[in-house]
């Protein structure tokens, strides 16, 4: 539970935030594609400490989904790169938290097997809270409470309410009935709810290549889920 916390909890987090704070020496996309590794290393992992099986099925619709993935997110094919040094540096703090992100999903299925996933998500959180906040103490990263508005209060419960306590309870409980290899590419929904959060909340416009990779990628999540369903 420890090293689940501190590294995908802590350690995840902190990466792909310091990765998204170089804003001078890398690009948000190239950012988004490198989190799109999460699953290679989340697999890997999975065939070495689980003993998951891979058949050449899989691995078809693994790559497809990749590559809808990535047409999601790069409507117009290509990241933007900027080059040089600090992007080198940002890259690595990237795959450095997809490979911890990957590395947790392959945790929290072992604990699984002792734990209900109401009993993971609360211990996950007893233990990220007080970690983060001696990293932030250490790096000299904490604000007032004062400074924070009524509206931020606002948006923080909100989002710890969702993307906190709700994704979690969701997501460990579709883990306890799910392999690693298909529940890893079943994150790839995030992308798919995102874009369409934008369309339909934010007034941002689609294009049809994400149209139809968004379409391909939710074909093949599910593909993936019934195919892993009939060889269990």
């Amino acid at each position: 539970m420890i090293i689940l916390g501190i590294t995908s909890g802590v350690l995840a987090k902190t990466l792909y935030t310091a990765a998204l704070g170089m804003v001078n020496d890398i690009t948000y996309s190239v950012v988004s594609l490198l989190q799109q590794t999460q699953p290679i290393f989340a697999v890997i992992l999975a065939v070495l400490i689980l003993k998951e099986r891979l058949t050449k099925r899989y691995g078809i619709f693994a790559i497809i989904a990749l590559a809808a993935a990535y047409f999601l997110t790069f409507p117009h094919y290509m990241p933007t790169f900027i080059s040089g040094s600090g992007e080198l540096i940002a890259s690595i703090l990237a795959l450095g938290a997809a490979l911890a992100w990957g590395a947790g999903t392959v945790l929290s299925k072992l604990l699984l097997g002792k734990l209900s996933y109401a009993a993971l998500s609360i211990m996950r959180f007893i233990i990220v809270v007080p970690v983060i906040l001696i990293l932030n103490i250490g790096l000299q990263q904490t604000y007032p409470l004062s400074a924070i508005t009524s509206t931020q209060w606002s948006y923080l419960f909100l989002i710890a309410l969702t993307s906190g306590t709700a994704s979690f309870f969701l997501y460990y409980k579709g883990l306890q009935h799910t392999e690693v290899k298909i529940s890893t590419f079943a994150e790839f929904a995030w992308p798919i709810s995102a874009a369409l959060f934008g369309y339909f909340l934010l007034g941002e416009r689609l294009t049809a290549v994400q149209w139809i990779a968004g379409a391909v990628l939710l074909v093949n999540i599910l593909a993936l889920s019934f195919s892993s369903a009939k060889e269990s």
